[in-house]
């Protein structure tokens, strides 16, 4: 358990970048770091290292996804501003996009 959460600890501060990656991995981690105890009343120094550098990927991933939707916001004022922008860039309407998804099913 111990080699399995320091693994996908690294894996997760390694792939900040890519939320489920990192989320996943991290959550997993940790609680494989926690799992590893066991009976024990307290962790092995590889099993604490791997939770908190776990706890740390995924602290640090949310952050970079909430300041990137934060500055989002901020630059095209709202939520709509932010779709009408992908429409332009891309020329997919997200209100299309979800009609034919709705028919599809």
């Amino acid at each position: 358990m111990e080699v399995a959460a320091l693994v996908l600890s690294i894996i997760a501060i390694a792939s900040c970048s890519c939320i489920y990656v990192s989320i996943i991995c991290g959550s997993l981690a940790m609680i494989f770091a926690l799992l590893s105890k066991g009976g024990a009343t307290s962790m092995s120094s590889m099993a604490m290292t791997s939770f908190w550098i776990a706890f740390a990927s995924v602290v640090i991933t949310l952050i970079i996804y909430i300041g990137s939707f934060a500055a989002m916001l901020h630059e095209y004022g709202s939520i709509e501003g932010i779709l009408k922008e992908y429409q332009n860039l891309t020329g997919i309407d997200y209100n299309e996009l979800l009609k034919q998804m709705n028919t599809a099913k």
